[in-house]
């Protein structure tokens, strides 16, 4: 698809320019300038889900130690907790 023409941000754009868009329009009703914005949000949209999934697998290993050092101390502070509670072992 060809890039379409949009009004400049000075532009105001009348409510009245805005297609209402429904389930029951044929594709071919849908104004070319709508296709080419939804293509672009649609590209848009996969571009930042890559990005996501590129900043998890990046940060995964720092993820890792954060959770395993959050499970160490959350079980120390339980096992502490008993061992005050039941006073037979050492904390």
């Amino acid at each position: 698809m060809t890039q379409a023409e949009t009004p400049s941000s000075s532009q105001a754009v009348a409510p009245h320019q805005i297609p209402t868009l429904t389930q029951d329009m044929a594709l071919a009703q849908v104004p070319q300038a709508v296709h080419v914005a939804l293509d672009a949000r649609v590209a848009e949209k996969q571009a930042l889900m890559a990005l996501s999934s590129d900043l998890l697998e990046n940060l995964r290993p720092e993820i890792d130690r954060l959770t395993a050092d959050l499970v160490q101390r959350t079980l120390k502070s339980v096992w502490d907790k008993r061992a005050r509670t039941f006073q037979d072992v050492e904390p």
